[in-house]
């Protein structure tokens, strides 16, 4: 399949006769979500106080050993980035499990609509340049089948949470690289402060995209519910299974 491919993908209905529930798959990444917004939090302030430690320092070029306790607050540090990263993974898999959920009910309201394959869903996140704009895609692909009519529809935000929410989450991905790089490389305390300061940026933005892919989850999962609820689909009356 290729990757650049715009044309509507054909459903398979015999796998997808009624809409599966997203709430609990929702509830469980919308749990984890505030987690990684727990470490966030304590990663941005065990980083700030080793920043602190070394902006004191005499003198930028000196190395960091030079710096006394500098050890203990780095491995602080360090411990906090890797709880945060396992609370990462394990919100990524459960959300791109939810994301497969929501897709497959989204063929079942409106068939035939949704222009990526299913194996994007999941795909799209890994497959480097492609990553930059499938997972958008998708989500925007998925929030368009499971819309609602009528004044009380609960999809009212429209595509700009979608847009936002992708707008942070790029933009944490690209600072906590440069950021890593530099942390990671340097040996003295003036380069260390840089690559920290960078990190602790990607940290802020992190929370903020963290908040936003919350309430989009909470939002499309409610949509999804409403739809099914209501019988807005091509039987009317149908619910979750």
């Amino acid at each position: 399949m290729k990757p650049n491919a715009t044309h509507t993908v054909a459903p398979s209905p015999a796998s997808l006769a009624v809409p599966r529930s997203p709430i609990g798959l929702g509830l469980a990444t919308s749990l984890l979500l505030g987690a990684v917004i727990v470490t966030d939090v304590l990663s941005l302030a065990s980083g700030a106080y080793l920043y602190d430690l070394l902006r004191g320092a005499p003198h930028a070029e000196a190395a960091l050993w030079t710096v006394p306790g500098v050890e203990d607050r780095q491995l602080s540090y360090d411990l906090f980035g890797l709880l945060q990263s396992a609370f990462y993974l394990s919100t990524g898999i459960v959300y791109v499990c939810w994301l497969y959920r929501s897709r497959d009910n989204a063929e079942v309201f409106a068939p035939g609509t949704q222009r990526r394959g299913r194996s994007w869903t999941g795909w799209g996140w890994l497959v480097p340049v492609v990553n930059l704009w499938f997972p958008r895609r998708v989500t925007l692909d998925i929030w368009n089948a499971s819309r609602s009519v009528g004044p009380n529809s609960p999809d009212r935000v429209g595509p700009g949470l979608i847009n936002l929410w992708w707008g942070f989450w790029l933009a944490q991905g690209f600072i906590a690289l440069a950021g890593g790089a530099v942390y990671d490389t340097a040996e003295s305390i003036g380069p260390t402060n840089v690559g920290l300061g960078l990190l602790m940026v990607s940290d802020l933005v992190d929370i903020v995209s963290a908040v936003l892919a919350l309430r989009l989850v909470r939002t499309l999962t409610h949509m999804q519910h409403v739809k099914a609820r209501h019988g807005l689909t091509a039987q009317e009356g149908e619910s979750f299974s």
